[in-house]
């Protein structure tokens, strides 16, 4: 009777332990998950920072004389933005640099990308667009650039970001310059392989 009893109790434990050993994994990863966001992971893939919702800009006028009566307007091509007082000092050249180097490394992908500066004061200096084939060149002087400069929230109207925006005229993502310029390239390679428009 004792000897029936202690394996009673033996036989009792041994399905809670494995119940433990299998699901108390899961209880912990669900606890980590939930109860901090240190452990959590980014919900996406990409390197760019998603604006939400996205900000509908206003349509550009085609650029006078140009063969392509398209040229200019925001819509039904990628077009990457940046922002600057007019100065165009360090940071500038490095977001000018940059957005030259990824619509390059884009190879025959380079023309479904437009590549727009947009000045909030007067240019100090030209030398800094001399070797900045295909950059468009807006001044706060021009109607378009002022309405394109208001429809900016203010936050990424001040020069410190690379701004995207998609074939349709939304400002979707912004690029931070301190950030890694390989995630920029990856994201635009992914949205052009992905994208029927543009």
């Amino acid at each position: 009777m004792t000897e029936n009893s202690k394996a009673g109790r033996t036989w009792n434990w041994q399905p809670t332990a494995l119940v433990l050993l299998f699901l108390g994994p899961l209880f912990f990863a669900l606890v980590l998950y939930y109860g901090s966001d240190r452990w959590r992971p980014d919900g996406g893939t990409n390197h760019g920072f998603l604006i939400t919702p996205p900000v509908v800009l206003p349509q550009l006028q085609p650029v006078a004389g140009a063969a392509d009566q398209d040229a200019g307007d925001l819509r039904g091509r990628w077009t990457l933005i940046y922002v600057d007082s007019g100065s165009c000092e360090a940071r500038c050249s490095e977001a000018l640099y940059r957005g030259r180097q990824t619509r390059e490394a884009l190879g025959r992908n380079m023309e479904r990308v437009e590549w727009l500066y947009v000045r909030r004061g007067p240019a100090s200096s030209e030398a800094a667009f001399e070797e900045q084939d295909g950059l468009r060149v807006m001044s706060n002087d021009e109607r378009d650039a002022r309405e394109l400069l208001a429809a900016l929230p203010p936050e990424l109207a001040m020069g410190d970001d690379l701004l995207l925006v998609d074939p349709l005229g939304n400002l979707m993502m912004r690029f931070p310059l301190d950030d890694d310029p390989k995630g920029m390239l990856t994201d635009l390679k992914r949205l052009l392989k992905l994208s029927g428009i543009g």
